[in-house]
C-alpha cells in the first residue's frame, strides 16, 4: 500500500500574514531542531541579532592611500541615511568644525582634509547579506525594510534566490514563505501532518526524503538552504 502525493495546491498551508494572525495558536516543536514558527515565547530561530550597518569610504581619499570612512546604521529611509553620511564626510570627523583645515584627531587617525563625500562605496556591511559596495541606499534601506517586517535568516537567504529583488522577495516572504526546517524531509512530514493525509499509521514506513522530493519536483514549493536550515517557500 502506498501514500498518494496529492496535490499542493488543493492542500496549502497558511500564507504569512495568516501565520502572524494565528502566531498564538502556533504548536510547540517536536524536538530541538524543528525551526517552523512557533510563537512568540519560544523566540525566533530566524531572527538574527546583528543591526544592519555599512561602512562607508571615500572613494578618492583610498586611492590616494588615506583612511576616511565610517560605520553607519541602516534604517529605512534613504535621504536621512544620504543626509547622516554627507554630513561626516564633510565635516572629516565627528570633532571637525572648520572646512578650511584638518583638525588635531584627523591627522592622528591619518584621517584626510574634508573631501565632502563626493566619491563613496560601501567597503563593508553587516547583517544586509549580499549587499556589494555600491553606493544604492534605496536599495540598502529597503533591505533594512524587509528585515523589520521578516525574520532576518529567510530574507537574506531569499534575496539571493531572486537577484537581490526587494519587491519580489516582499512577495514571496508574504505569501508563499512556510519557515525553516533541519531539511525538506523534516519539512515535508510536517506539511503531511498539517494537511491530515490520514495516513499516520503508515508513518513509521515513509521514506520522507523522497516524499520530499516528489513535492518539490511537483513545482509548487521552493526551497532556499542558508546556514544549516531549508527554508520553504510556496510558489
Amino acid at each position: 500500500m502506498g501514500v498518494t502525493v496529492q496535490p499542493l495546491s488543493a492542500l496549502r498551508t497558511q500564507s504569512w500574514e495568516e501565520h502572524e494572525r494565528a502566531k498564538g495558536e502556533q504548536r510547540l516543536p517536536r524536538g530541538p531542531d524543528h525551526h517552523a514558527y512557533r510563537g512568540d515565547a519560544m523566540g525566533d530561530p530566524d531572527d538574527i541579532d546583528d543591526v544592519p550597518r555599512i561602512y562607508v569610504a571615500c572613494l578618492a581619499c583610498h586611492s590616494a592611500g588615506r583612511l576616511h570612512g565610517r560605520w553607519f546604521e541602516v534604517g529605512t529611509d534613504p535621504d536621512e541615511l544620504h543626509h547622516e553620511v554627507l554630513g561626516h564626510f564633510a565635516t572629516g570627523c565627528e570633532t571637525c568644525t572648520s572646512y578650511e583645515s584638518e583638525c588635531p584627531e584627523c591627522r592622528a587617525f591619518a584621517t584626510p582634509f574634508p573631501c565632502g563625500g563626493e566619491e563613496l562605496a560601501v567597503h563593508d556591511h553587516e547583517g544586509l547579506g549580499s549587499a556589494g559596495e555600491g553606493y544604492d541606499l534605496e536599495h540598502l534601506c529597503a533591505v533594512a525594510g524587509l528585515l523589520e517586517d521578516f525574520p532576518s535568516r529567510p530574507v537574506l537567504a531569499y534575496l539571493s534566490e531572486v537577484d537581490r529583488d526587494v519587491e519580489q522577495a516582499r512577495e514571496g516572504l508574504r505569501d508563499g514563505y512556510a519557515g525553516s526546517w533541519k531539511s525538506a524531509a523534516e519539512w515535508a512530514e510536517s506539511w503531511a501532518e498539517d494537511a491530515d493525509l490520514g495516513v499516520e499509521q503508515l508513518w513509521p514506513y515513509v521514506n520522507w526524503e523522497a516524499y520530499a522530493r516528489d513535492l518539490l519536483l511537483g513545482g509548487d514549493v521552493r526551497t532556499v538552504e542558508a546556514q544549516g536550515s531549508v527554508h520553504v517557500f510556496w510558489r
